[in-house]
């Protein structure tokens, strides 16, 4: 595979030429940086555009890094990361003597947990999860409002009602009655892939099936769609705590 340098870091880099493209297009993801070149690209202008790229590929790259080491399952114990909106926050257990429900909560950018000193910590997991997945939900139907009102003000079509669940199989889903149901682990991902889910559920207010009227849809509301639904196809598996 090509390589390049950014830095001190050797990046390699996976590289498909295709007549097809006019411009060079970068992508990251779990198998690592892809790129598409046109046909008649010289090596060092893709060089050269990696290397503009350098700082967004590192920093994607160590996301990743990231999300593998966070598929492993949560104990929810002090020092450990939590995902919300593409980003990782450590998580701080504080003990307390006083006689309180475990709490979680989220300030100045870590998550902070209280338990009573009693409880042993292979039992936080059990207590602390319910809890910061009702945080996730609470904080996702806030974001969530905000980017529907976005999209909907843009396509004139909107929900009847949003509903933040689990949801085994789908990340969203809309119903006959207009209502929008979405799956609570999607907003671990960047708010970009939300931002993907939910035009896909808005645009089967219109289009209950995935026609070519439909993906035109989605394309004139998210016109980069297709990059975001292929990052959930192949990292949809690491969201997940």
């Amino acid at each position: 595979m090509p390589l390049f340098q950014f830095g001190t870091k050797t990046i390699e880099y996976e590289l498909t030429r295709s007549n097809r493209r006019k411009t060079v297009s970068i992508s990251v993801n779990q198998q690592g940086v892809q790129v598409v070149a046109p046909n008649t690209a010289e090596e060092q202008t893709i060089e050269n555009i990696l290397h503009r790229k350098g700082t967004w590929i590192r920093t994607q790259l160590l996301n990743f890094e990231e999300m593998k080491q966070s598929c492993l399952q949560r104990k929810f114990i002090s020092g450990e990361k939590l995902p919300y909106l593409g980003r990782q926050y450590r998580l701080k257990v504080i003990k307390t003597n006083e006689s309180i429900k475990p709490e979680i909560s989220f300030y100045q950018g870590q998550f902070r947990a209280y338990v009573h000193t009693e409880i042993p910590e292979h039992q936080y997991r059990e207590l602390l999860m319910p809890l910061y997945v009702e945080w996730v939900k609470h904080r996702g139907m806030i974001f969530t409002k905000d980017r529907m009102n976005k999209f909907s003000d843009k396509f004139q079509h909107y929900p009847n009602s949003i509903v933040i669940k689990d949801q085994e199989h789908r990340w969203g889903s809309c119903t006959p009655a207009r209502n929008i149901l979405l799956n609570w682990r999607i907003f671990l991902a960047p708010a970009s892939i939300v931002d993907y889910v939910l035009v896909h559920e808005l645009a089967h207010l219109k289009y209950m099936n995935h026609s070519n009227e439909y993906w035109d849809t989605v394309r004139m509301l998210l016109p980069d769609y297709e990059q975001k639904k292929e990052w959930l196809r192949v990292n949809g598996s690491t969201l997940n705590i």
